[in-house]
C-alpha cells in the first residue's frame, strides 16, 4: 500500500459525526476529535501531516518504496498510540521524531544507505517555531486549494514555483498580460486572507502567511 492508500478506521464501537470544519482545528484538538471517534478528523490528520512525513525519508535518499514504507509505519504508530500522546499540542514535533526512527529502522533494515548513521547523526527535534511554522503552511495550501482557478494558478506560480520566474514567464504560461498580475495578485491576496481567517489562522500572522509561508513543505 503507498502513501495515498491509507486507511484506518478508529477502533471506537461508535463514531460520532464531525461537528464544523476540522481544517483550523490545533493539533491537540485534532487529537481529541479521533479519540472521540470522528473518522474525518484521523483523515485530516493524514492530510495535513502526510506530506511533512513522506518528505523526512526522501531528504535522506531513501527509495519510493522505503519511503512508502516509513509513511505507512509513522501514521500505523500513531494510529496506536492516540491516546498515549501526552503532548496532544506537540504532534508535529512527535511526528518528525517518530519518522527520523522509522528512517533509520527501514534504511538499516535495507541495507542500501551506507552513509545513514551519518544523516541521523545530525537530526534535531524541531522547535515550537518549526511546528507552527509547518501548521501555517499547511493552511496556506489548503486555502490556495480552497481558491481554485486563477488565484490558485497564480499565486502557485509566483510563490511556489522553483527559480522564481519572472513576470513575463508567468504571464506566458497562464496566457495572462504582464500588467494584469500585479491587480490580480492584488486580489487574489484579499480572497487568500479572508480564506486563511476561515481556516482559523489569526489575523496578525496573515502578513507573514502571503510571504514567508509561501515555502515548500520542510
Amino acid at each position: 500500500m503507498n502513501r495515498e492508500g491509507l486507511h484506518l478506521t478508529l477502533p471506537r464501537s461508535k463514531t460520532r459525526p464531525q461537528r464544523g470544519s476540522l481544517a483550523g482545528r490545533t493539533e491537540a484538538a485534532l487529537v481529541q476529535a479521533c479519540l472521540d471517534g470522528q473518522d474525518a478528523a484521523w483523515r485530516e490528520v493524514v492530510d495535513r501531516y502526510g506530506r511533512l512525513v513522506y518528505s523526512i525519508p526522501k531528504r535522506y535518499g531513501l527509495s519510493d518504496a522505503d519511503a512508502d514504507d516509513v509513511f505507512q509505519a509513522v501514521f500505523a504508530i500513531l494510529f496506536r498510540k492516540l491516546d498515549q500522546l501526552r503532548e496532544a499540542s506537540r504532534l508535529t514535533a512527535w511526528l518528525v521524531r517518530t519518522t527520523h526512527r522509522e528512517c533509520y529502522r527501514v534504511g538499516k533494515k535495507s541495507g542500501r544507505y551506507a552513509d545513514l548513521d551519518r544523516a541521523i547523526e545530525h537530526v534535531t527535534e524541531p522547535t515550537q517555531d518549526d511546528a507552527e511554522a509547518w501548521e501555517t503552511r499547511h493552511l496556506v495550501r489548503q486555502a490556495l486549494r480552497q481558491l481554485g482557478g486563477r488565484c490558485e494558478e497564480l499565486l502557485t506560480a509566483l510563490f511556489l514555483a522553483p527559480g522564481k520566474p519572472s513576470y513575463e514567464v508567468i504571464a506566458r504560461q497562464l496566457g495572462m498580460k504582464v500588467g494584469a498580475i500585479g491587480p490580480t495578485r492584488a486580489r487574489c491576496f484579499q480572497k487568500m486572507e479572508k480564506a486563511l481567517l476561515e481556516l482559523g489562522l489569526p489575523p496578525e500572522d496573515h502578513a507573514r502567511s502571503t510571504g514567508k509561508a509561501y515555502q515548500p513543505p520542510v
